[in-house]
């Protein structure tokens, strides 16, 4: 569950992008800067997962390399052009990389060197092409001795159900009852639920603006509203609205929450200029 301060926070930013600029309703992009730090949770965890997930992988691409040398004949004797023996070199080759750059994203994740998100965006679609790659191959060598093929399918076989995992990582909302996905499904579903919760508070304080509109103006008698920054103006306005609108609410601690707002977005003299308009509003 969305803690009350995050929603807080999300509601003043969605308040504020939206009478800053009225076209800007709180877009995939606004909610993509708002969440980053729990997205960035969710980059770290779907970094563990997949490491974990992937465990021995390396191991099979080692495998495959052997592979293609005992079957080196069978190769040959399919395809004398080698074409196929250079192909599967290079798939062969593509898949220790991939392997390999598994593992180094979860150094570089550890490390926190930067660039590490990026790399995990770019590392999981490629496993699509390996698998369609794995297929192709097998209509190619369909040909071979039963033991050489059934050397390269017991590998394949093995590789599929590595990817299948990889698929988990990078879609885990098409997967809610896997176990090892519950950290993530937790942090997504918190990201939806803060999303919710901001946008709900926010139309609350925009349904019922020009009523707050005109306390904060009277509270702020020495100070017009338009020459009241938008960013102390938004945090007015959702502590307003509290203060007028939820009965059940202690003054005290929306004041109090709001002070706090304010220290962090705009710093101690907002905080202070807050703290006292919201105060006359209380006891208006």
């Amino acid at each position: 569950m969305a803690s009350r301060r995050l929603v807080r926070q999300a509601a003043v930013q969605l308040l504020y992008a939206r009478f800053a600029s009225p076209k800007d309703q709180g877009g995939p992009e606004f909610w993509r800067l708002v969440n980053d730090r729990a997205a960035l949770d969710f980059d770290r965890t779907r970094v563990k997962v997949l490491t974990h997930f992937q465990q021995g992988r390396e191991v099979l691409t080692e495998k495959l390399r052997r592979v293609l040398t005992e079957c080196a004949a069978a190769i040959l004797a399919a395809d004398p052009t080698e074409k196929l023996a250079r192909d599967l070199k290079t798939f062969s080759a593509q898949e220790h990389l991939w392997a390999e750059n598994c593992g180094n994203l979860n150094r570089l994740t550890k490390a926190d060197t930067g660039g590490w998100r990026h790399e995990l965006e770019k590392l999981l679609p490629e496993t699509s092409e390996l698998y369609q790659t794995r297929v192709e191959i097998l209509q190619r060598i369909e040909g071979f001795p039963p033991p050489q093929y059934k050397k390269f399918t017991d590998i394949f076989e093995k590789l599929d159900k590595y990817d299948a995992r990889v698929r988990m990582v990078h879609f885990p909302e098409n997967y809610p009852d896997q176990r090892d996905l519950d950290h993530l499904h937790r942090i997504s579903r918190e990201m939806k639920e803060l999303e919710k919760e901001a946008i709900k508070l926010a139309d609350h304080v925009e349904a019922e603006v020009a009523t707050i509109d005109e306390a904060i103006d009277g509270a702020s008698a020495n100070f017009d509203i338009e020459r009241i920054s938008k960013v102390d103006l938004a945090i007015l306005r959702l502590a307003g609205w509290e203060i007028m609108k939820l009965s059940d609410l202690d003054a005290a601690i929306s004041i109090n929450e709001a002070v706090d707002l304010a220290r962090s977005f705009s710093g101690a003299e907002s905080a202070s200029f807050v703290n006292g308009v919201l105060d006359k509003i209380s006891k208006s």
